[in-house]
C-alpha cells in the first residue's frame, strides 16, 4: 500500500526502534549475485506489487495502470500477458486463474491463467489492497485497509466466504504452510487462523510504523516485519523482537526464500538490494549488497533461486539470481 512519507507525520510515529542485527555465521561461498532487466512495459511504470504464484510456477506482476498483468516463467524469463482492467495494482494466481485486485472499481476480478480468458467477478464495496491465494484452502483473500479487515472469497466462484477483522489497517498479506496468515500494521504483525477466520496473536516488530508484505519462515518459526523507513526489518522470535536491520532509503520491500533461509530487502527509494542470512535464533548477516534502479514497489522470491524487483524506472523487473548456500 502506497502511504504518506514519513516527512510529513509525526517523527515518532515513523522512526524504528529495532534490536540490532542479531548474529548469524554462515559461509557465503564464492558466488556472486547477479541481474538481469526482465523488459515488462516498456516504458517507466509504477509498481506497488509483485508476487511469485508457486502453483502456477510463474512470476506474476501487475504494473499499476498499465491494464495489463504479466506472467514470468522464472527460468526462461519468457512472459505472456492477461488484459485486465486498468485499476489492477494487485495479483496472484492459483495454478489455473489469476486473480486481481481493480483498485478503479472496488471488485476481485478472475482470469483463466492460460487463455487470458475472463472469468467470475465480484464486487467488494470497499478499495482493495492486495490479493492472495491462500494454499491451504485455495481462497482468495483481499485486504480492505479502509474497514479494517480481510475478506475470504471462494477461489472458483468468488463467492463471498468470510472476513476477518484486524485492529488497523492490514498491510501486506502473506501465509505460512500450517495454516497461519500475516498482515502488519502500527509497528506490529498479526497472525491469523486461516480456517477460522480470527486474529490469533500480535507481536511488536520494532518499527516505528509498518510497511509491505510481513514474511515467515516455517522452519525456524520467524515472522520477519517491514518498516516505513529506512529499509527497516524486524525478527520476531516467540513473540519477541530478537534482531533488526536497516537497508536505508525509505519503505522497506522484502522478499523470503525460506528454503536458502535468506531475506531480500530494499528501502524504496533506495539504489540497492541487501541479501541477508537469517539464522535459526533470529540473527541476521549481510551476504550482498546488489546495485539496482532506485525505485521500484515490489519484490518476491521464485523456488528456483531467485529475487524479483520491480523496476518503475522501465516498467520492468530485475531478476537477480543467488549463488550464497542455504543458512543452517
Amino acid at each position: 500500500m502506497r502511504v504518506v512519507s514519513c516527512l510529513l507525520l509525526v517523527a515518532a510515529a515513523c522512526g524504528n526502534d529495532l534490536p540490532p542485527p542479531g548474529e548469524c555465521v554462515v559461509a557465503t561461498g564464492d558466488g556472486e549475485a547477479t541481474a538481469v532487466n526482465v523488459p515488462l512495459v516498456g516504458r517507466a511504470a509504477g509498481f506497488d506489487d509483485v508476487r511469485y504464484s508457486p502453483q502456477l510456477g510463474k512470476v506474476v506482476a501487475a504494473p499499476e495502470g498499465t491494464g495489463r498483468v504479466f506472467l514470468v516463467e522464472p527460468d526462461s524469463m519468457a512472459t505472456t500477458q492477461i488484459a485486465v482492467p486498468g485499476g489492477v495494482a494487485s495479483a496472484d494466481a492459483s495454478a489455473t486463474t489469476v486473480y486481481a485486485a481493480d483498485r478503479g472499481n472496488d471488485r476481485i476480478v478472475a482470469f483463466d491463467a492460460a487463455s487470458g480468458a475472463a472469468g467470475p467477478t465480484r464486487d467488494l464495496g470497499a478499495n482493495p489492497d492486495y490479493v492472495r491465494v491462500a494454499p491451504t484452502t485455495g481462497e482468495v483473500w483481499v485486504t480492505l485497509p479502509g474497514r479494517d479487515r480481510v475478506d475470504v472469497l471462494d477461489g472458483a466462484s468468488l463467492q463471498p466466504l468470510g472476513s476477518v477483522d484486524v485492529s488497523g489497517a492490514p498491510e501486506g498479506l502473506t501465509f505460512d504452510r500450517g495454516g497461519r496468515a500475516y498482515v502488519q500494521n502500527g509497528g506490529r504483525v498479526i497472525a491469523i487462523d486461516v480456517a477460522r477466520r480470527v486474529v490469533v496473536d500480535e507481536w511488536d516488530s520494532g518499527c516505528g510504523a509498518s510497511h509491505g508484505f510481513p514474511q515467515f519462515d516455517d522452519d525456524y518459526g520467524l515472522a520477519i516485519a517491514g518498516c516505513r523507513s529506512n529499509g527497516g526489518v524486524g525478527v520476531i522470535a516467540n513473540g519477541d523482537a530478537v534482531a533488526g536491520f536497516e537497508a536505508g532509503g525509505g519503505e522497506a520491500i522484502l522478499a523470503y526464500d525460506p528454503v536458502r533461509h535468506h531475506l531480500y530487502v530494499r528501502g524504496d527509494p533506495g539504489p540497492t538490494l541487501d541479501v541477508l542470512a537469517v539464522c535459526s535464533g533470529g540473527g541476521t548477516s549481510v551476504l550482498a549488497r546488489v546495485p539496482i534502479s532506485d525505485s521500484g514497489h515490489g519484490a518476491t522470491a521464485d523456488d528456483r533461486g531467485h529475487v524479483w524487483v520491480a523496476d518503475a524506472t522501465t516498467g520492468g523487473l530485475i531478476r537477480i539470481t543467488d549463488p550464497f548456500p542455504a543458512t543452517n
